[in-house]
């Protein structure tokens, strides 16, 4: 499946290691970073082999995945211990039932189909600018037998067109959550359950910023990455100790802990 993203990150570990202007530790370091992909990538072809592309835990478990992802990682997907600091929270939204779920900055659908599939009554919209990223999305509700919404940019007010529904609004848009959330604009996201991973934006962590534009219209907490502890399917338990670590990794270079909220009782 991903022979080209292989040729891609050894490519790149070749013009590192050739950058006489880099020092020595800047060099390895970025290096490390292409080397634990290029494992990645090597454990999810084994997945594939072994295992197929069913989804083995967490709360999509059973979902029917791609053989590759739009961007990211891809074997915490496969594995279903992909973001496993929100699987109780889904789970408490999925219990919730809301009427829409907004999805922006969807990717290959992961979350849009997953709870479509959870949610066949919810009516699920899926935001991605990435035409490639809206053909998977497309793709994965098909072979899961579920409609979802797929558009390209999503605006503030396109929530205008849902104001009396319950909405589920869940944002990862890689640090232009600070451009498409402001203190002119909340009172559009008033009535939403929020859920946003934040990001640095101009050398500022949205943390920062974030939490306080929403502290007069939701009851917001921040949850934060931690380690990994999760099932190793049986037809990889030989792999190494650094595989079954390699095997959780999310590819993150920085923490990007996610503010869930939830709108104050008028």
């Amino acid at each position: 499946m991903q022979d080209e993203h292989l040729k891609e990150i050894e490519s790149n570990i070749q013009k590192i290691f050739s950058n006489m202007s880099l020092s020595h530790v800047d060099r390895l370091n970025q290096a490390l970073r292409y080397l634990a992909k290029y494992r990645s990538l090597q454990i999810g072809n084994t997945l594939l082999k072994l295992n197929g592309t069913e989804v083995l835990g967490g709360p999509f478990k059973g979902m029917n995945f791609l053989n590759s992802v739009s961007e990211g990682c891809y074997v915490p997907k496969l594995l279903g211990n992909y973001e496993s600091e929100l699987h109780d929270y889904i789970s408490r939204i999925i219990k919730s039932k809301p009427d829409i779920i907004i999805n922006v900055g969807s990717a290959e659908g992961y979350y849009s189909v997953g709870m479509k599939m959870l949610l066949p009554k919810t009516e699920v919209y899926a935001f991605d600018i990435d035409k490639n990223a809206q053909e998977k999305c497309k793709e994965l509700s098909a072979i899961n037998g579920v409609s979802v919404n797929v558009e390209g940019e999503f605006q503030s007010h396109m929530l205008e067109d849902f104001r009396d529904k319950k909405i589920f609004f869940m944002c990862d848009i890689e640090g232009d959550e600070i451009n498409l959330i402001n203190a002119e604009n909340i009172h559009l996201y008033k009535n939403c359950e929020v859920c946003i991973e934040l990001h640095y934006s101009n050398k500022t962590h949205n943390k920062d910023k974030i939490p306080s534009i929403f502290e007069k219209t939701h009851d917001v907490e921040l949850i934060w990455q931690k380690g990994k502890n999760f099932d190793v399917p049986e037809t990889i338990y030989n792999i190494s100790h650094l595989d079954i670590l390699l095997s959780g990794w999310e590819f993150r270079s920085y923490p990007t802990p996610w503010l869930v909220g939830k709108p104050l009782q008028k």
